[in-house]
Parts: structure tokens; C-alpha cells; sequence
């Protein structure tokens, strides 16, 4: 038996494991986040040759760096966005476009595994409901990213950051300012 059989959302019975699966998604955003930008970072690591950093949240000024070649920064302060920088000036349009399309795709990719393991499986209400929590904040890291626009204004992009696929976009048609993803 699934949860759709055995809760129902819309009734009294299901409100606080509505609530509970918002507050997960609230929860999980961050780490959303982290998986979005794991999938910047490794494209980066893989196709650049300079320094690059992976933040998660508001800065604090103090990295850690893992290698000679990677600094990492997490904050659970406006965790809900993020940065892979790195150098872009040595490298192609093609591995510019990976790195940037590489993000959404981690964001899809959990989203779709998240979903697969909720509707395919099993599991006690509990689990399901954090599954869906996963898989939401998955999924709008995913949207957030894809749409071409501009994010929430931030101390370093006051008139707030590109999503991915508004530089995206940028590539493809050769405007826009250049910016650091």
C-alpha cells in the first residue's frame, strides 16, 4: 500500500503530514542546493585547470580549502542559493555550456530518483513524506535554475544573480554581461 492509499492529504488526517513535507522542504532546501552546485563543481573540476570554489549560502569570508584547487564554503544562512566560481577564461563554449547545464541536470536527476524511489516503493508514511520533501526541494532548485531570469539580489549581484539558464541564454546569443557562475 502507498501513502495516496493510506493518507489522505486533503482531510484533517493528512494536514500535518502536509505541514511536515513543508517543513522538510524548508529543511531540505539547502542540501538542494548543495547537489545543484556538486553538479557545477565536478563539471568544472573535470574541464578547468584553475582555482575553484563552491559556496552554499551567505559567505562567511572563511573557506575551507579542500586541495590546492578547491575551497568549499556552507551556510545555512539564504542557503537557498549558491556559487561554483571558477576561471572561464581558458576554456571553450562548449565546456562553459556543460558547466552551466550540469547544475539543473544534478537537480533533475534527484528529482527523478527521488520520485522513482516514492512511487516505486514501499515505505512507512514517514519516509514518503520525507522522500517528497526531497524530491520538492529538488525540483525547485531545478526550476529556479533552468528559467532564464534573474535571482534575489545578493551583496555581490545587487541587481540579483543569473540563473543558469539565463547565461545560458547569454551564450547562446552572445549578450549579456559576462559573469562568474
Amino acid at each position: 500500500m502507498t501513502l495516496i492509499a493510506s493518507v489522505n492529504y486533503l482531510s484533517l488526517e493528512g494536514l500535518p503530514w502536509v505541514l511536515t513535507a513543508w517543513l522538510g522542504l524548508y529543511v531540505f532546501r539547502p542540501f538542494a542546493t548543495l547537489v545543484h552546485e556538486f553538479g557545477h563543481f565536478w563539471t568544472a573540476l573535470i574541464l578547468t585547470k584553475d582555482e575553484i570554489g563552491l559556496t552554499v549560502g551567505k559567505p562567511n569570508g572563511n573557506p575551507w580549502r579542500v586541495s590546492k584547487r578547491v575551497t568549499f564554503e556552507f551556510s545555512f544562512h539564504k542557503s537557498d542559493s549558491g556559487e561554483t566560481s571558477y576561471s572561464d577564461e581558458e576554456i571553450g563554449l562548449f565546456p562553459k555550456m556543460l558547466i552551466l547545464s550540469a547544475g539543473p541536470f544534478f537537480s533533475l536527476g534527484m528529482s527523478c530518483l527521488a520520485g522513482w524511489l516514492i512511487l516505486n516503493f514501499i515505505h512507512p508514511v514517514w519516509l514518503e513524506i520525507t522522500g517528497v520533501s526531497w524530491f520538492c526541494a529538488n525540483c525547485l532548485a531545478f526550476l529556479r535554475a533552468s528559467l532564464p531570469m534573474r535571482l534575489r539580489p545578493t551583496d555581490k549581484y545587487p541587481e540579483g544573480p543569473p540563473s543558469d539558464g539565463l547565461q545560458l541564454l547569454w551564450l547562446f546569443t552572445g549578450k549579456g554581461k559576462k559573469e562568474e557562475t
